[in-house]
């Protein structure tokens, strides 16, 4: 009797756009404050879909979980928090596919915040799902960062010094943005929101106050738009 296979076509469809994607380097300027470089997750898009349809693959979205908070700033503006457990579905065209899930964070003052985090969610997918390099990523195991101080009145300095050395402080919005993302995400745990700004920045940070304007909208814009200034 012949035994019918299933089709399996998507195994190596991606394993072909695998070998054919190169690095995806930050190509875009930030024109809204600070000047700086970072990757959109129309980079990824753009790089990504003309390999993929040669190949007969197409992504299926698949949302599986939305959990929201909504936040009301200092200066009384609304900001929701969104998180999103999203599902995508590398569909080929002989019927075959693969599944991965990513989770998507993201903060918006309008109606984007969804949006944000599943496009965020999406563009992780596909790095992922591809090896996609990146050029300048940092391995996370090629430094280490000193831990910040937790005596009380070593703190108090530091943030003293920080606030005297920055010629050009955060704006008030700004703090509360950066914030809102920080303690939603670490709480009151001060070393660990301290550890992921100084990983983001290459540099140790012993306070927030540390950071400019530009530094605070670099970060921003990458939690809300993909965190590709990264």
């Amino acid at each position: 009797m012949e035994q019918i296979q299933a089709p399996r076509g998507i195994f190596m469809a991606m394993a072909k756009i695998a070998a054919e994607i190169g690095a995806i380097g930050k190509d875009k300027k930030c024109q809204q404050g600070a000047s700086f470089s970072y990757r959109g997750i129309d980079d990824v898009y753009n790089a990504l879909n003309p390999i993929m349809a040669r190949n007969g693959v197409f992504v299926l979205p698949i949302a599986h979980e939305r959990t929201s908070e909504n936040r009301t700033t200092r200066n009384g503006a609304a900001m929701e928090i969104v998180t999103m457990r999203m599902e995508y579905r590398f569909c080929h065209e002989d019927g075959s596919s693969v599944t991965c899930q990513t989770v998507g964070e993201a903060m918006d003052s309008g109606d984007k915040a969804t949006n944000k985090a599943m496009a965020i969610a999406h563009k992780y997918a596909i790095l992922q799902a591809f090896c996609i390099p990146t050029e300048d990523m940092e391995d996370p195991d090629s430094s280490a960062l000193p831990l910040p101080p937790t005596n009380k009145k070593q703190i108090e300095k530091a943030r003293a010094a920080a606030k005297e050395d920055n010629s050009e402080p955060m704006s008030k919005p700004q703090s509360t943005a950066l914030m809102a993302y920080l303690t939603k995400k670490h709480g009151d745990n001060r070393d660990a929101y301290l550890a992921e700004l100084s990983e983001f920045f290459g540099r140790k940070l012993t306070s927030s106050r540390e950071l400019t304007k530009a530094d605070v909208s670099e970060f921003l814009e990458a939690v809300n738009n993909g965190r590709e200034a990264a």
